[in-house]
């Protein structure tokens, strides 16, 4: 008897220690060290407070992402929301020791609706994920649909490993619908580069993009972009198989920039003639503005009304366009669109400004793209 009444008051005290330990947010959170390591099995009631030496260093992102089939480009398109949304799906991604990484496989995420402060029964989590460890890469990530009847809310997150013993906690909010989130990823899609150099040049092209390619034509080196031949009409050829091109393209995974930002809202029926009209403002010749339309009008113009805004210095942050020699112009258009039901009003700082043109003389760059939202 009077070995329980010493061990018991031990444990009461470290869980009364833990209730008071102010945690951190996502990304930087508190880890407390308990000897010995706690096991969980089912049924089990613990504090989350009490963690063991952990795999996980950092928590990178929690989300939600949406996978759509493009017809139109026969592509993949993925929209991603941080907060995650209540009624599609969660991704969790964690970075982990690299050498931990054997002990990071079989770990498992469980999520409560319960308070970190509280204490938690294994079987009152309301998802349990398994996760996928990507050893060369530094990281493991969860991926599962939220349940059919998720509320908004914080929610506490508890990543355990393969022997049951609770490795990081930390909390995070989910929204109740996609408008109460930040689209955080858009697919920038069918971006295309045009090289118009004043006598044939040999030219470098490459991308610092905040995010990641998707697809590529011609093929682009990792290391060094892409290498042609630019004739002053526009042709592209290779150098080394004589293949020739009439643009370069590109399509990846950006963070999205404001919708609000440089925008309008048009009837679909208008579309056609609004894009004309302001893709000529901005520069681009009658050949490039037709590669434009055909593009993405059938995406737009069968929409009760489109939101549409270019917003030319948030896209210019997220990817960064280098091209050597160094053109005399360089003309970037990069769209961003949602189809609407009606009309909505703009706040007058955010409406569209209407660009003065670019002198195309010399050597002249011209880029366009765009995302839907």
């Amino acid at each position: 008897m009077k070995k329980k009444w010493i061990v018991i008051p031990l444990i009461t005290v470290i869980i009364l220690i833990s209730c008071f330990v102010a945690f951190g947010n996502l990304v930087v959170f508190d880890l407390i060290f308990c000897p010995p390591p706690l096991k969980l099995e089912n049924g089990d009631v613990y504090h989350p407070g009490l963690l063991n030496a952990p795999v996980i260093t950092e928590v990178e992102s929690v989300q939600s992402v949406l996978h759509e089939w493009d017809q139109s480009t026969e592509y993949e398109k993925e929209t991603w929301w941080d907060p995650p949304v209540a009624n599609r799906n969660l991704s969790v991604k964690c970075c982990m020791n690299e050498e931990d990484a054997d002990e990071a496989e079989g770990m498992k995420l469980y999520l409560f609706k319960h308070e970190r402060d509280h204490l938690l029964n294994i079987n009152d989590a309301i998802l349990v994920s398994d996760g996928t460890v990507y050893a060369e890469r530094g990281y493991i990530s969860f991926f599962s649909a939220f349940p059919d009847d998720m509320e908004a809310g914080t929610y506490t997150f508890v990543l355990i490993d393969s022997n049951n013993r609770i490795d990081s906690v930390f909390e995070y909010e989910v929204v109740a619908r996609d408008s109460d989130s930040d689209p955080l990823w858009v697919c920038a899609a069918k971006p295309v580069i045009y090289l118009y150099p004043d006598e044939t040049t040999e030219c470098d092209v490459s991308l610092d993009l905040d995010g990641f390619l998707t697809c590529t034509y011609p093929s682009y080196d990792e290391d060094s972009g892409w290498h042609v031949t630019a004739d002053p009409d526009g042709t592209l050829t290779d150098p080394v198989t004589g293949r020739q091109y009439d643009y370069l393209f590109w399509e990846g995974e950006i963070e999205a920039p404001d919708i609000y930002d440089n925008a309008i809202c048009v009837r679909g029926c208008d579309t056609a003639g609004f894009l004309e009209d302001y893709l000529e403002a901005c520069g681009l010749n009658y050949s490039e503005i037709d590669d434009f339309i055909s593009y993405w009008l059938p995406r737009m113009e069968s929409n009760e009304y489109n939101l549409i805004a270019f917003p030319t210095e948030g896209y210019e942050e997220e990817v960064t366009l280098n091209v050597s020699p160094e053109p005399d112009n360089v003309i970037r258009v990069y769209m961003l669109f949602t189809p609407l039901n009606e009309e909505v009003e703009i706040p007058e700082d955010q409406l569209l400004i209407w660009p003065e043109g670019t002198d195309r003389t010399g050597f002249t760059v011209v880029e366009w793209g765009g995302s839907e939202l």
